[in-house]
């Protein structure tokens, strides 16, 4: 039986590849203007932060899922104008429709602020038309255990979250 090769073969590959990547995902390394890689939190002095952790699962609609991403590029450029915010990291599937936010607070009526605040408002009526499915969860965690690997915070969103269709 002859083997793949020329323009069969590498359409093979690369679809092989596609189908590898797919439950795959990338994140962008913790980060915020309240922590320091090297040194942990750099901001207030309790011994406990807030994690807030969102998934959201886009719908297939292209014009929709660039909208939601427009959105997220808004609230991620307000961050470091909230009070208490300590830092984020963003995760995203490669060719997936599933992302995840991770976010660290100060105090709970920080992230409340947050959450109630215009431009978060405003990302949540402006994406939800691109969102199948949602999940969130929130949480006391040591200062010291930031950042939070991202394996253990889907164990914690999956565990303990609300999850909405």
């Amino acid at each position: 039986m002859p083997g793949f090769t020329g323009r069969l073969g590498l359409r093979m590959l690369t679809l092989v590849s596609l189908v590898a990547l797919g439950g795959c995902a990338f994140a962008t390394p913790f980060r915020g203007p309240g922590f320091d890689s090297r040194t942990g939190v750099t901001i207030g002095t309790e011994d406990k932060v807030v994690v807030a952790l969102t998934k959201a699962v886009l719908r297939g609609d292209r014009g929709k899922r660039s909208e939601f991403w427009t959105s997220v590029s808004r609230v991620e450029a307000s961050l470091a104008e909230q009070e208490g915010f300590i830092g984020y990291s963003l995760r995203r599937e490669f060719f997936g429709p599933t992302a995840w936010t991770m976010t660290a607070w100060l105090s709970e009526a920080d992230l409340d602020a947050f959450v109630q605040s215009p431009v978060h408002q405003a990302a949540i009526e402006e994406s939800s038309p691109a969102l199948q499915a949602t999940g969130f969860a929130r949480f006391a965690l040591d200062r010291d255990d930031l950042p939070l690997a991202w394996d253990r915070a889907l164990e914690i969103l999956e565990r303990d979250g609300r999850h909405y269709r």
